[in-house]
């Protein structure tokens, strides 16, 4: 039997898409997605010193993954975020 959901989870799966865009615009979300975005452009050029530096491939692996990440919190969407609490929810019941 799963325990009761915790405040956070509640939350999230009771957002509406407005309320999320409404949080998505917020000055200081929006502060932060910027921060993001330079920090996806920082690795980018990161990526690109190692490059012309024949050092890249050592590399490689990590400043990839690393820039996904960023991409998806970046574009991360409500739908993402209640799949992932209703896919626990699912893996507890089988």
């Amino acid at each position: 039997m799963r325990p009761p959901r915790s405040a956070h989870e509640s939350l999230l799966l009771e957002l509406n898409d407005q309320d999320y865009n409404q949080w998505r615009h917020h000055p200081i979300t929006s502060a932060y997605l910027q921060y993001l975005n330079d920090q996806i452009e920082a690795f980018r050029t990161a990526a690109a010193d190692l490059l012309e530096d024949g050092k890249l491939n050592p590399q490689e692996g990590e400043l990839r993954g690393r820039l996904l990440t960023l991409r998806e919190l970046q574009s991360l969407s409500l739908e993402h975020i209640k799949n992932f609490y209703r896919q626990e929810e699912s893996e507890e019941k089988a």
